[in-house]
């Protein structure tokens, strides 16, 4: 079941795990200076079998006497899909799965499985700056005036303020962040947020707030932040757009298929427009069952799809030609059928602004669609990342985080919400929603910055995207 809440401040934090606060007990808070997010690299997830939790898949619909093969069996229907033809069960041991499965109807049951879908910040460079005088909010769709625009190469390189002043900016649209929650609080997403589009899919919680859409972690709000904010610290790619979140990532940055599959359904229908996965797991499918895994995530992809919705993921932050890599091997959500992949570009120095971030998978045959800035570290330059909103509800930072707090970060999570607010452009301007026309014209109206073996379609361009005329 997805848990729902509310719009209200929290008064006071539920302790996280004493293994968490051990953790961060050395670091001591830093001051106002600049807040660096540096995503390590990320090889091969492996994942973690869910004891006694299995998805299972039907060939049609849900058997009759499925519910009371469960039953009987001592176990617990935890969720219904049944657009997706899938449920998930727990409690019926190794023993009832092998019974389940020979069930009239099923098709497979697969273990769940959980991964570690975000890697760790690393901490040695990390600081805070905060937004002490807030100037008034921005007229329409224009966010130069945002604080910290001077700083946001990454606005300006993919033309998104261009387009500011020449398209709806997003307006009527609804992007869904799949992530660690998100701060509907923060100054700059306050307002930005549909208030009854907030949940959590956290089936095995580290600790209460888990069970709650905050952002406990602080990589949701800062997806958010670049597809949509108010524009008073930083500007975004699709100013007038509406955002939703769903949690389906835990504190820590894992989470389990069956939760992320979930969470994709239900963006779906509660009318997503784009869906924004900024995470990934890169894993052997030929684990027992990791095949039937990505066979029901590639459904739910599928139905995202047909909704209406684009999905997209980023690339991966291991540094992998995705077109070289071993067949049993995949970028999950990226190398799904029906996923825009995306790649992350940076300078060095603050020169080059487009070069492949040292940490970016590649790969234009199957591994990104296409890129979009995510910053890079390898200078030593904080202001070759790019800055978003820090969650004020954030744990996992060795420093606190307020509403008018703002971090660098680096990664494809980066690269890949520019894309998804630039999806929300084209169809606020085209006045349609034909996800596969919106993704023609994005990938179809990019800058080429290098061989297409390396960098796919080219790097991303709002304004060219929006002046598509692809029917």
């Amino acid at each position: 079941m997805a848990r729902r809440l509310t719009l209200s401040r929290l008064g006071a934090f539920a302790l996280l795990s004493t293994t968490l606060l051990a953790a961060c007990a050395d670091q001591e808070p830093a001051g106002p200076t600049t807040a660096v997010a540096v995503r390590q690299n990320l090889q091969v997830s492996q994942p973690t079998a869910r004891p006694d939790r299995y998805l299972v898949s039907f060939k049609t619909a849900e058997p009759a006497t499925f519910a009371a093969q469960v039953q009987a069996l001592g176990g617990t229907i935890e969720r219904r899909s049944p657009l997706v033809k899938l449920a998930t069960v727990s409690g019926i041991g190794a023993t009832g799965s092998a019974t389940l499965r020979k069930l009239a109807g099923v098709e497979f049951i697969a273990q769940d499985m959980n991964a570690q879908f975000l890697p760790p910040p690393n901490m040695s460079l990390m600081q805070v700056r905060e937004l002490s005088t807030p100037g008034p909010r921005p007229n329409g769709t224009d966010q130069s005036s945002a604080f910290f625009f001077p700083l946001q190469w990454n606005m300006r390189q993919v033309a998104a303020d261009l387009a500011w002043n020449s398209t709806p900016g997003g307006s009527g649209e609804l992007v869904c962040i799949l992530d660690t929650g998100i701060d509907p609080d923060h100054l700059d997403l306050s307002g930005k947020v549909d208030p009854t589009k907030l949940v959590s899919f956290i089936s095995a919680p580290l600790f209460s707030g888990d069970l709650d859409p905050l952002d406990y972690n602080f990589h949701g709000t800062a997806t958010a932040g670049y597809v949509s904010s108010n524009g008073f610290g930083m500007a975004s790619v699709a100013p007038d757009a509406k955002l939703c979140s769903a949690k389906v990532l835990n504190v820590l940055g894992s989470g389990s298929f069956a939760d992320v599959i979930a969470g994709i359904v239900w963006a779906s229908e509660a009318g997503a427009d784009v869906i924004n996965m900024s995470l990934g797991a890169y894993f052997d499918r030929s684990v027992p069952g990791g095949g039937d895994l990505v066979t029901a995530l590639t459904r739910a992809v599928a139905f995202a799809n047909n909704s209406g919705a684009v999905v997209v993921a980023s690339a991966g932050n291991s540094a992998i030609n995705l077109d070289e890599d071993p067949a049993t091997f995949i970028s999950v959500p990226a190398q799904i059928k029906g996923v825009i992949s995306v790649g992350a570009t940076a300078p060095f120095n603050q020169a080059n602004f487009d070069g492949l971030a040292s940490y970016s998978n590649f790969g234009g045959r199957t591994g990104v669609t296409l890129m979009a800035p995510g910053g890079d570290f390898v200078a030593g330059n904080t202001l070759d990342f790019v800055l978003s909103a820090c969650s004020q509800y954030q744990l996992t930072l060795p420093f606190a985080c307020g509403s008018t707090s703002y971090v660098f970060a680096s990664g494809t999570s980066e690269s890949a919400p520019h894309v998804s607010g630039a999806m929300a452009v084209v169809e606020s301007q085209r006045g349609q929603n034909k996800p596969t026309v919106t993704s023609n014209c994005v990938t179809r109206n990019t800058d080429v910055i290098g061989p297409s073996k390396v960098f796919g379609a080219g790097r991303l361009n709002v304004f060219k995207s929006a002046a598509c005329t692809v029917r």
